[in-house]
């Protein structure tokens, strides 16, 4: 890893190209989409994505962009609604991403085409979390025994997605009380409590961290998570001026995979 590597955005577009559109993404806790219409957009990665509960019940990822000229249809990043609608020129869609409407201006000539309704995108829940992938069916994990859901702290972070990772992974190794998924997914276990860390990379520069309590409130938390929030922006200067994270197994790990993605990127390009 060089310092670049979490201060530039030649390094965020390899890690799109190669690890993002790959692989199986986190996007919220499914209590987070808990009643029809409750909805959450995050930029993950570079990708515009809204998680969504129907009005089925049922939970679905979308692509955020409007079929007409590819603008954002979420600009909040939670909330309830009937429908999604593009504040740029009007085209509406359903819970479901099915085009429903548009103004007569720019109405598409072919209102029965399937290319109008937003993209929809493999989707899993798994352990109470909603994940999605640009590449297939995501792969579940299991954590046996989920207390229940108490709630999610968000985050913004000054800071490359990667220092996050790091700092999170620094002084742990695999055991029946820590588990890595890779990319974006941390799940520790304190007696009762279980915890999720969801790593979200908005840009190379700023990162949204969603932490997923399980077993009691997630207000519990909010003094660990600012904790986090400081010392990831600390690494964060410290990564800019050349002071690289220390070694430990997890760590070693994220980035012998990182290295693999550069590799391959570089070999595609």
């Amino acid at each position: 890893m060089k310092s670049e590597d979490y201060s530039q955005g030649d390094a965020f577009q390899a890690e799109k190209r190669t690890v993002f559109s790959t692989q199986a993404l986190p996007l919220c806790a499914e209590g987070q989409v808990a009643k029809p219409g409750d909805f959450i957009s995050a930029t993950v990665g570079g990708w515009g994505v809204v998680a969504v509960r129907d009005k089925d019940g049922d939970v679905r990822v979308l692509r955020n962009a409007c079929r007409h000229q590819n603008m954002q249809v979420v600009g909040a990043p939670a909330g309830n609604c009937e429908s999604f609608r593009c504040r740029f020129h009007g085209w509406t869609y359903d819970l479901q991403g099915r085009f429903l409407s548009a103004p007569p201006p720019v109405a598409p000539k072919d209102l029965q085409s399937p290319d109008l309704h937003l993209a929809s995108l493999p989707t899993s829940i798994a352990s109470g979390i909603v994940f999605f992938s640009l590449a297939g069916p995501p792969a579940p994990i299991d954590v046996d025994g989920l207390p229940a859901y108490g709630g999610t702290v968000v985050t913004d972070i000054a800071c490359n997605w990667k220092v996050c990772v790091e700092h999170l992974l620094a002084e742990h190794t695999p055991s029946a009380d820590f588990s890595w998924a890779w990319p974006l997914l941390m799940v520790r276990r304190a007696g009762a409590v279980t915890i999720m860390e969801q790593v979200v990379p908005h840009t190379f520069l700023r990162t949204r961290l969603f932490t997923h309590v399980f077993g009691r409130s997630a207000d519990d938390n909010r003094q660990a998570v600012a904790t986090i929030k400081h010392v990831c922006e600390g690494l964060q200067l410290d990564r800019a001026g050349g002071k690289l994270a220390a070694e430990s197994t997890l760590v070693d790990d994220f980035h012998r995979r990182l290295a693999a993605a550069y590799a391959q990127d570089r070999a595609t390009t």
